[in-house]
C-alpha cells in the first residue's frame, strides 16, 4: 500500500494533544491527528468532578475565547470548583469540532522508524501514513498500573478503575478497592450509590480529603499562599509560573520531587459520599490474591492486627499509573528499544524531543523530566507552545532561507 506524506503526525486527541494542534496550526505547520476526541475524559464514570479548578483545566490555544471557565460561564455551569468530568469532555469536543476540524477518529495501530528521519504511522483502517515528526500524546491510556499481587486474578476479578465509565455492575456485589487516591475514593463511594458493598484497602494511615479552596481571598493571603493552577503555596506557584526549573534540578533530586510531590488525595467533595459509607482498612496491604471459584481471595497484612483473609466479587485497583514506554503498545519493539529513558519514561530534551530525533512526548509520560505538572491538564500551557514552536522553527528557517535566495514573498511552508 502506498503512503501518505504529511509533516507531523499526532497520536492523541485529548486536552495535549489539541493544544499542541491549535498552535501547529496557528504557525502554519502541516499535520494530522488521529483518535477519538477527549475519549479518556469522555468514558469517565458519572457523578465525579475534576480535581482541578476550571481556570487550571484548558485546551490551551492561541485564539482567545476558549477557555473551560469562559465556556462554563457562557452555560451558567460551575465555573470554579468542582466541575464534572462530563463537561470538561463536551468543552474539549466543541473545542475540538472548531479548532481542530481536521482530526481524524480512527486509532493509531503501529508506529515505526523509517530511515533515518522518518515515521510511518499504520491506522486501524490499515493506511500508512508517513511523517518527518511525530508526536506521542495519548495521557494516561494504556498506562494504568495493577499490583503483581494481584495479577493470578485474572481480568474477570480485577480491574483497574481507568476501565469503568460506570459502577452499576457491582449492585449487590462485594467489591474490594485498592489504592488511597481520588480515584479509588471515588469508586467507593460510586460503587456504594449503585447497590454495591465496597471497602477500601489503603497503605497509608489514613485516607486524605483536600480543602474546599475559597474563591476569594484576602489579600494577605494570597500574597502568603499564591494561588496557581496546582492550588494555593508557594511551591505551587513556582511549578506553574517556571514551569522549565524542574527540568534543570540534578536528576536524582528532580526524579524524587516528582513522584512524591503531590501525593495521593481524595477531593472534599466526595467525603460526604464517602465517609460513614464505605469501610476502609488503613495501613493494609494485599500480599497475595487467588481465584476461589468465581470470587477472589485476598490474604491482607493489616497493621495491629494478625494477617486475615477476605473474599469479594471483585477488586478494583485504583493503583494510578506507571510512565513506561513499553507500556506505548503502538510502537514497535525497534522503536521503543531506541528511545533513551529516565527509569521507564522517556528521556527528553527541553524540547520535549526523545533520543530518536523527531520524535516528541506530550502529556504525564513526560512528569520524569518536567516534573509534577504535567501530571495535570495544565501543564499543556507550556508543553504545547513549546512543543509547536520547536517543530515550526526549521520550518520558519528554510522558508526565511528561500526568500532570502529567490526573493518570493510567498514561499511554500515546507
Amino acid at each position: 500500500m502506498r503512503a501518505n506524506e504529511t509533516n507531523v503526525v499526532i497520536v492523541g486527541s485529548g486536552p495535549y494533544a489539541l493544544s499542541l494542534a491549535t498552535h501547529l496550526r496557528a504557525r502554519g505547520v502541516e499535520f494530522r491527528i488521529f483518535g477519538p476526541s477527549m475519549q479518556f475524559w469522555r468514558d469517565m464514570p458519572r457523578g465525579i468532578n475534576l480535581k482541578s479548578f476550571a481556570f487550571a483545566s484548558n485546551v490551551y490555544t492561541p485564539e482567545r475565547g476558549f477557555g473551560f471557565q469562559e465556556w462554563c460561564l457562557a452555560r451558567g455551569l460551575e465555573d470554579y470548583e468542582p466541575c464534572t468530568m462530563a463537561d470538561f469532555a463536551a468543552y474539549g469536543v466543541w473545542v475540538q469540532e472548531r479548532l481542530v476540524p481536521n482530526l481524524e477518529p480512527t486509532r493509531v495501530k503501529r508506529v515505526s522508524v523509517v530511515g533515518d528521519e522518518r515515521f510511518e504511522v499504520t491506522l486501524e483502517t490499515e493506511e500508512i501514513v508517513r511523517a518527518r515528526r511525530v508526536v506521542f500524546a495519548t495521557g494516561l491510556a494504556d498506562l494504568d498500573y495493577t499490583p503483581e499481587a494481584l495479577l493470578p486474578l485474572g481480568p474477570e476479578l480485577v480491574s483497574h478503575t481507568s476501565g469503568h465509565p460506570s459502577y452499576g455492575r457491582f449492585a449487590d456485589k462485594d467489591v474490594a478497592i485498592v489504592g488511597a487516591g481520588a480515584s479509588s475514593i471515588e469508586a467507593g463511594a460510586l460503587i456504594h450509590e449503585a447497590g454495591g458493598r465496597p471497602r477500601v484497602i489503603v497503605r497509608e494511615k489514613e485516607v486524605v480529603f483536600s480543602q474546599r479552596a475559597p474563591r476569594h481571598r484576602p489579600l494577605h493571603q494570597r500574597v502568603r499562599y499564591p494561588q496557581s493552577v496546582l492550588g494555593q503555596g508557594s511551591k505551587n506557584w513556582a511549578l506553574d509560573n517556571l514551569p522549565y526549573a524542574v527540568y534543570f534540578v540534578p536528576e536524582q533530586k528532580r526524579l524524587r520531587f516528582s513522584k512524591t510531590y503531590l501525593g495521593p488525595v481524595a477531593p472534599w467533595w466526595i467525603k460526604d459520599r464517602y465517609v460513614g459509607h464505605v469501610p476502609t482498612h488503613v495501613r493494609a496491604t494485599i500480599v497475595a490474591a487467588e481465584r476461589v471459584g468465581d470470587r477472589a481471595r485476598l490474604r491482607i497484612a493489616e497493621h495491629g492486627k494478625p494477617e486475615h483473609t477476605i473474599e469479594v466479587d471483585h477488586v478494583v485497583s485504583g493503583t494510578g499509573y506507571v510512565y513506561d514506554v513499553d507500556k506505548l503498545s503502538y510502537l514497535d519493539a525497534d522503536f521503543r528499544a531506541r528511545i533513551r529513558r529516565l527509569e521507564r519514561s522517556p528521556a527528553l530534551t527541553v524540547n520535549f524531543e526523545s533520543s530518536v530525533k523527531g520524535a516528541y512526548f506530550l502529556g504525564p509520560i513526560t512528569m520524569l523530566n518536567f516534573g509534577p505538572l504535567l501530571r495535570f491538564v495544565s501543564g499543556a500551557k507550556f508543553a504545547a507552545p513549546g512543543v509547536a514552536r520547536h517543530i515550526a522553527g526549521p520550518v520558519r528557517e528554510v522558508t526565511s532561507t528561500l526568500r532570502r535566495w529567490t526573493g518570493a514573498s510567498n514561499a511554500a511552508t515546507l
